[in-house]
């Protein structure tokens, strides 16, 4: 889901790609350092050692406060399957029991359940994460069974026949608003030459990009609005230029549910009418925990990269070299 924050975090992985094509390991386009942040100059960039008055240059994100105007989304606020998390981990039965199997070569991932056959009101489900083994999922399981037993990998309960089946996740968005917000990409430097090197490249190169990839693989809008410079601090020997870009973007409710395990009840005819019989019992809080936590872990697994690979932000905003 996107947000203005994150967005402003988006714009400045893009400006920091601009300022370093080859990455952030490798020379800036001016050769000089160059520090691409989301928000202000902090105090220490102006007054410490290393600061912008010692060949170090500054790129910040901000939000801008403007009024814009309400953007149309779709009508009914419609929802639509975005993407599906297929299990990897699958159960094998042999005879009364039922053994949890892992992948060779994957991270495992799925919602793993077990039954009583016949009486499916007895249930038992575990989120598989990419820290567990199969012996940890089969404990976990015989843990919510009476009487269950774990054997390694296999579970089994005396005297009862157990069924067991493997779901993955969907996941369903929609969107909640439509969202116009204003951003300033400002440029910070001692040198007014340096400043106009930097603002040319990222002027240059943002202006062939109308549509930017979101955090979440999605896209939002990008629209040229002003530039100008701000020289308040020109006689600090401090030289600045704000470019104000329009970014419109998707703020979306994002709901993730497994897929059907057990069915969806029994059914209870008594003497003189008919009737369906009890839903099968909810998974326990814990459980969904650990289900929104296996989807997470499997949606990032299963993405072939990031959208901005080798950048993260450090703790004050700065973009940095990611260590993943």
């Amino acid at each position: 889901m996107a947000d203005a924050s994150q967005m402003s975090q988006v714009l400045a992985y893009v400006c920091a790609g601009i300022l370093y094509p080859d990455g952030l390991e490798k020379p800036s386009l001016t050769g000089r350092q160059t520090v691409v942040r989301r928000g202000w100059l902090l105090p220490s960039d102006i007054f410490a050692a290393q600061n912008i008055r010692s060949h170090t240059d500054y790129v910040t994100v901000t939000m801008a406060a403007q009024k814009r105007a309400a953007v149309p989304e779709p009508l009914g606020r419609p929802w639509h399957v975005q993407a599906r998390i297929l299990p990897t981990v699958s159960v094998l039965q042999a005879g009364q029991t039922v053994q949890i199997v892992f992948p060779k070569d994957t991270v495992p991932s799925g919602v793993v359940g077990l039954w009583y056959a016949g009486v499916r009101q007895t249930t038992a489900a575990y989120a598989v994460t990419a820290q567990d083994t199969p012996d940890s999922v089969a404990a976990a399981l015989a843990k919510q069974l009476p009487y269950g037993v774990a054997d390694g990998a296999v579970v089994s309960v005396p005297d009862v026949a157990l069924l067991g089946n493997v779901v993955g996740y969907g996941e369903s968005v929609r969107v909640s608003r439509r969202q116009s917000q204003l951003y300033r990409v400002s440029v910070w430097t001692a040198d007014a030459s340096v400043r106009d090197e930097i603002g040319l490249s990222l002027d240059m190169a943002l202006a062939e990009k109308s549509w930017i990839s979101t955090l979440d693989g999605r896209q939002a809008q990008l629209k040229f609005v002003s530039v100008e410079d701000v020289d308040a601090m020109q006689n600090q020997a401090i030289y600045r230029r704000d470019y104000l870009y329009e970014l419109i973007f998707d703020v979306l409710q994002i709901q993730w549910a497994a897929d059907m395990m057990f069915g969806v009840g029994t059914s209870d005819i008594p003497e003189g009418g008919s009737g369906f019989g009890a839903f099968v019992p909810a998974l326990e809080e814990s459980v969904v925990t650990q289900a929104l936590s296996a989807m997470n872990v499997a949606r990032l697994s299963a993405s072939s990269c990031s959208e901005y690979p080798g950048m993260a932000l450090n703790q004050f905003g700065t973009v940095v070299c990611s260590t993943d």
